[in-house]
């Protein structure tokens, strides 16, 4: 629930923002909108941005003078296509498009306006497709950059400059030498929290080192006032302080910021958060905490600075854009543990803002994509068949799952993907593969499919498995719906424990008879993609009785 909360309030917080991003306090006035949409009132998504777009229309909250600007501001990113273009647009017209973008569709947008605020189906698609025109982006790319934005993600203000703001800049320095001076002279209950190290050789004696036996780099580990105050600041967060004992990560200086990295130490029950602490010139504080979804050793990307913790055990680190159709793999020099800067525009808005990266964990391969956001997940990606990560098929499927949506990335435990099918599809439909996906997590939930081209291009929607993370590759089957030019198609195939597959429902009994691979291809309804698709099961049975039952989708 609350993740979910959270997950509300970005959504909105966001929503807002770029309605009312002038450079006039646009994150105060959109954190202030939020509160009133959500404060006392319960409600799904819809129901509370239907009352956010109210604010917007009929009362936005108005932005502070320029003298009383917030100590706050959102962390300093490039303004990308999407962005830029929003500038161009007077705020109704964000609110179109933006809502447009959000799901709703032109119908559903003028309704959502109102009858107080006319518009009709021409002001929608004209806001849409402007933004189109100025970015040169496709409507995914375009969604990708939407939701890739953060203005929760904030940092210190400078004070302004200049004798004509000379008051305004003398009240910044003192609110910020205020906050800066408040850890340090105000009496902590128990004391400054005094950070602890691994030893440097403890992953040396572990056959699978994770983040416990991690031990620290950088410049600044002899400085133990930064240490002390930088993990005083993570224990006095109010949002996601640590759990257990601090464990220094990283202690240097990187473009210009003294930045500590620590990570908690909360039990066998549960996996440890990592936060960042910055102190610039004018600013100090935990920038970001991410909860690990696994307590292997991750790579963790360092603020917005493009560069990344890696472990001592990981080697020969090099890294790839995942939209190409090939790998084009570039080494990643490491130095003290932190890697060279990568280049920013690879993280241009597509295939979720993430990249891979390759390393030698002894004689194996470690595979892992990684993000430009410090609080996002960077799942460790493993293959059923080892042999697969090597071959054209191996990078398939890594490009169907960060730019197909076979996987959302930014909250995703481990994963772990399984070819269980490969072959010719009916109609002119071309080759295509059945990919599982599944996602480590502590519950054991069942994992995902997709069908995919031969170039990793996603060709239907996320299907339905019997498998999860640790399942063994033979018992697994999965089914998806496929939609050829003439009409619908249920796909499923198993592993070689599986004998066979079985569809009960609307569509009739079918049942494979082919040998080898278990595979049912079962013609569906004729239509487009809003054709109502029939209620379907698929049976799968295994040598020894048991039996499983799967949904499409």
């Amino acid at each position: 629930m609350r993740r979910m909360e959270r997950e509300h309030y970005g959504r909105l917080l966001r929503l807002a923002y770029l309605v009312l991003d002038d450079g006039n306090d646009p994150l105060g006035q959109a954190r202030r909108a939020v509160a009133r949409a959500v404060r006392g009132r319960r409600g799904e998504y819809p129901t509370m941005r239907a009352r956010l777009v109210t604010i917007l229309l009929d009362d936005p909250p108005t932005g502070r003078l320029p003298g009383h600007r917030p100590l706050f501001e959102p962390a300093r990113t490039p303004r990308g296509p999407v962005r830029e273009a929003l500038l161009e647009l007077a705020p109704r017209e964000r609110l179109l498009y933006l809502l447009r973008r959000d799901g709703l569709t032109a119908p559903e947008v003028v309704a959502e306006l109102g009858d107080q605020h006319p518009v009709d189906f021409q002001d929608v698609d004209r806001a849409t497709a402007l933004v189109g025109e100025l970015t040169g982006l496709d409507e995914e790319a375009q969604r990708d950059e939407i939701e890739a934005f953060e203005p929760d993600l904030v940092r210190l203000r400078p004070p302004l400059a200049g004798p004509a703001v000379r008051h305004a800049a003398v009240a910044g320095v003192l609110a910020a030498a205020l906050l800066l001076v408040t850890g340090a002279v105000i009496a902590r209950p128990g004391g400054s929290v005094e950070p602890g190290r691994v030893d440097p050789g403890a992953w040396r004696v572990s056959g699978t080192p994770t983040i416990y036996e991690w031990p620290a780099h950088g410049g600044l580990l002899h400085d133990e006032g930064l240490l002390r105050r930088a993990a005083d600041a993570w224990q006095d967060d109010r949002r996601d302080p640590p759990v257990g004992r601090v464990v220094v990560l990283y202690a240097g200086t990187v473009d210009g910021a003294a930045l500590v990295v620590l990570r908690d130490s909360p039990g066998p029950r549960d996996t440890p958060s990592v936060a960042q602490y910055f102190e610039r010139r004018l600013s100090r504080g935990v920038e970001s905490v991410r909860k690990l979804e696994t307590d292997a050793g991750q790579l963790i990307m360092l603020g917005m600075t493009w560069r990344y913790l890696v472990p001592p055990w990981l080697r020969d680190v090099r890294a790839a854009v995942p939209s190409g159709r090939a790998p084009d793999w570039r080494p990643v020099a490491v130095r003290d543990g932190l890697s060279d800067r990568l280049p920013w525009h690879w993280f241009m808005p597509r295939c979720q803002n993430y990249v891979v990266f390759q390393m030698a964990f002894g004689s194996r391969t470690v595979t892992q994509f990684a993000s430009n956001d410090p609080r996002s997940s960077a799942p460790r990606v493993r293959f059923r068949d080892p042999a697969e990560e090597a071959r054209r098929s191996g990078w398939a499927a890594l490009h169907a799952v960060a730019c197909g949506g076979a996987a959302t990335l930014s909250e995703s435990g481990d994963l772990r993907l399984g070819r269980l099918w490969s072959g010719g599809l009916p109609d002119g439909g071309g080759r295509a593969t059945l990919l599982t996906v599944d996602a480590s997590s502590p519950w054991g939930a069942p994992g995902g499919s997709v069908l995919m081209s031969d170039s990793g291009r996603a060709m239907s929607g996320r299907g339905g498995t019997n498998s999860d993370y640790s399942s063994p590759a033979g018992t697994t089957a999965a089914a998806v719906w496929w939609r050829s030019p003439r009409r619908w198609y249920l796909v499923a195939a198993a592993g070689s424990a599986v004998t066979r597959l079985k569809a009960v429902g609307e569509l009739g009994s079918h049942e494979d008879t082919a040998d080898g691979t278990p595979l049912l291809m079962v013609p569906g309804p004729r239509g487009g993609a809003s054709a109502r698709l029939p209620v379907v099961q698929v049976v799968a049975y295994e040598a020894d009785g048991d039996r499983t039952v799967i949904n499409p989708s």
